[in-house]
């Protein structure tokens, strides 16, 4: 399985300039990331490529979450979450990454890449 994705680290989304969450509502931005590439998908881990480079093994996993949060809260996707919301990882160290999931203005593909990552650990 692969896609596009757009991805941040919880302490990236922490550290922003909330002043400008509103604004980009009117742009034409994407919702906020910051980090973006290529995700893989195989049966021992996730890999995102672009401008950062990170693998995930899957058994780092110690939460998976379809959904907005305290920290990525629906303000931050451009239709304030009515046609998609993030896909959260929990790693083993406390680190948390955010995805987007081949996003496009109508929504993602968080939903089904959180129910084929919810099959392969049921």
């Amino acid at each position: 399985m692969s896609g596009r994705v757009l991805w941040s680290f919880d302490r990236e989304v922490t550290s922003r300039n909330m002043g400008n969450d509103i604004g980009f509502h009117f742009s034409g931005v994407l919702p906020f990331h910051c980090h973006e590439g290529e995700i893989f998908l195989t049966e021992h881990e996730i890999r995102l490529v672009g401008d950062d480079e990170m693998l995930v093994p899957l058994e780092e996993l110690t939460e998976l979450y379809h959904g907005f949060d305290d920290i990525y809260t629906p303000t931050l996707s451009k239709n304030f979450g009515m046609f998609w919301k993030p896909l959260r990882l929990s790693l083993y160290g406390g680190a948390v990454l955010y995805l987007i999931i081949d996003y496009n203005l109508l929504g993602t593909k968080n939903k089904s890449w959180f129910d084929t990552l919810t099959n392969m650990f049921a």
